[in-house]
């Protein structure tokens, strides 16, 4: 089981046409959960800021986005039920064994982030499929198997168990992998020299807990 964080930074989202788009209308597009879906999409109740001048209806003109009924309004935006059938959170949603985390969404300062939770399987098809639809700017890669229970968070920093989790799930160690550091560190949106320096570290670690447990 993994669950990934994956970011894009403001400037990845203004290069996709249609989500650059819900930036010119609103500062904040929120989704807080998931309330049905279907073959046409998902249902999202989200909470939106809706920039000064702009209206939401304007959702309306994109094609994968539509405005089903607005619940209320407060100082925090609008509460609204949001039709979507973007490929990205579909294919989210109906890959199985994935789960896909509310809250998430697009703010005008930040960027995106999604977290995701699934099955090894399930986490690489749909790590592949983003690649293809809207490559992430960083992917953190996070074990579900507890560490506060085995200690390798005693051992480890978060940041190396991410590095090494993520080496370990693209097969970086298996026999005749002809993966690299470099590739790795741009599949999580990081340089090569800081995924080395954290790999590296994250394995002398690994194996001076092996060697004291040999003894």
């Amino acid at each position: 089981m993994r669950k990934v964080v994956l970011r894009w930074r403001l400037s990845t989202i203004e290069a996709s046409k249609e989500l650059s788009r819900i930036l010119d209308i609103f500062d904040r597009f929120e989704v807080l959960a998931h309330l049905g879906v279907s073959p046409v999409g998902i249902v999202q109740l989200a909470e939106i800021q809706v920039k000064e001048g702009r209206d939401i209806y304007e959702l309306d003109e994109l094609e994968s986005f539509q405005v089903m009924e607005i619940h209320e309004e407060s100082e925090d935006g609008i509460l609204a039920s949001i039709l979507c059938s973007h490929g990205l959170a579909k294919s989210a949603i109906e890959l199985s064994n994935l789960h896909l985390q509310p809250p998430y969404g697009l703010d005008s300062k930040s960027g995106m982030e999604m977290r995701v939770t699934g099955l090894t399987g399930a986490m690489r098809r749909f790590l592949a499929l983003l690649r293809v639809v809207l490559p992430p700017d960083n992917v953190s890669v996070i074990t579900m198997r507890g560490e506060m229970v085995n200690g390798w968070d005693k051992v480890l920093t978060k940041r190396q168990q991410e590095v090494l989790s993520f080496a370990v799930e693209r097969g970086y160690y298996s026999d005749g992998s002809e993966l690299t550091i470099k590739e790795l560190a741009e599949e999580m949106g990081i340089s090569r020299s800081t995924f080395g320096g954290h790999l590296q570290e994250a394995e002398r670690a690994v194996l001076r807990k092996a060697g004291s447990d040999l003894e």
